[in-house]
Parts: C-alpha cells; sequence; structure tokens
C-alpha cells in the first residue's frame, strides 16, 4: 500500500474533518481531524483536532523516506474505513520531535486515512513492534 498523489487529494478535501470512530490512545476528546500538509514541506503533514484546537500530531509519508515500508489492511479495517479501492486509502505515521536534529517515526502504528469518506484510523502491525520510534535519516529536506 504506498500513497498516490497524497498532496492533491489534501488539498481537495479541504478542511472537511475526518472521524476517528474510535478516537485515538490518549485524545479521548478527540474523534474529528483536519489534515493539512506543512507549507513548503513535502514529507510533514498536520494533523488538527477539530475538537480540541490545543489537540494535533505532526504525520511523515512513510513511503517517501522508508520506499520498502507496507501496510495491508485487514477485512474489519477495510469494513470501517469503507475502503473501496486502493486509491481512497492513505497512510501516514506520526512524528516524535526529539530536538532539532532528531526526530522519529512510529512504523508500528500507521493513521489510515479514507480520503473520500472521510474516515480515519490508527491501527497496530504487531510485527513491527520494534519500529515504534524508527529514527528519521536527517537531511536538509527532511527537517521542520
Amino acid at each position: 500500500m504506498k500513497n498516490v498523489a497524497v498532496k492533491e487529494q489534501v488539498e481537495k478535501s479541504g478542511l472537511r474533518p475526518v472521524v476517528f470512530k474510535k478516537g485515538l490512545p490518549g485524545l479521548d476528546n478527540s474523534r474529528r481531524f483536519t489534515l493539512h500538509q506543512l507549507e513548503g514541506n513535502p514529507f510533514f503533514y498536520f494533523l488538527q483536532s477539530a475538537d480540541e484546537q490545543e489537540v494535533g500530531l505532526i504525520l511523515l509519508d512513510p513511503f517517501l523516506l522508508f520506499p520498502d515500508y507496507s501496510v495491508e489492511l485487514n477485512e474489519a479495517e477495510k469494513e470501517e474505513l469503507e475502503v473501496e479501492k486502493r486509491e481512497d486509502v492513505f497512510v501516514f505515521t506520526t512524528v516524535t520531535v526529539l530536538d532539532r536534529k532528531r526526530m522519529t517515526t512510529n512504523l508500528a502504528a500507521p493513521i489510515v486515512i479514507n480520503i473520500n469518506k472521510y474516515l480515519a484510523r490508527q491501527i497496530i502491525i504487531p510485527e513491527r513492534a520494534g519500529e515504534m520510534r524508527t529514527p528519521l535519516p536527517m537531511h536538509e529536506k527532511v527537517n521542520l
């Protein structure tokens, strides 16, 4: 599963919130979020809570930095997200900023968004448990 034309689809969706029916761990009061690409940066996105303006997450399109990364949804996940075709789904990973020169991403629990149905879910990939804090390769293009 790879993201195709993410930027164009995110821009097309406008500021309509995506809904996490089951919420996100630790963010119990937030179920609706808007997705924004960070201006001038093809790697990072900002997932802003529509319910609590002070809540947000930095996301990464993992396929740009980890070309061998893959995510397969099981039938229950596809049903919950109302996936009709692969092109409807985008995959992001959360980013932790340790300091200006060090960031990690969680490849074990990606956020999957059906951009056409405005539904989202964080899924757990047990076989990737050791990749919860994967360092981001740092170079001049990968910074916030």
